[in-house]
């Protein structure tokens, strides 16, 4: 059962995560973050499950942290 303080502490512990680190983020960026591999991140983008970019040119391709948190957090497997 979650509790309150529960909910709480996964509370500060989001805003803690979007404090400190950068709003857009590079793929290598995202791969700390993630803590994954470079040819993870690009495996995954081939298979097509991958987190949301934003394309500003054919080499030049960033992440929102807020949409990668959103995609890893579809990710969990079991409760919380």
């Amino acid at each position: 059962m979650t509790t309150a303080l529960g909910v709480l502490e996964s509370r500060i512990e989001e805003l803690e995560t979007r404090l400190n680190n950068p709003r857009i983020m590079t793929p290598l960026q995202v791969c700390d973050f993630l803590q994954i591999s470079e040819r993870s991140l690009y495996d995954m983008k081939e298979r097509g499950d991958a987190p949301p970019a934003m394309y500003f040119s054919q080499r030049t391709v960033r992440y929102d942290l807020h949409e990668v948190m959103a995609w890893a957090k579809q990710k969990e497997v079991g409760q919380v």
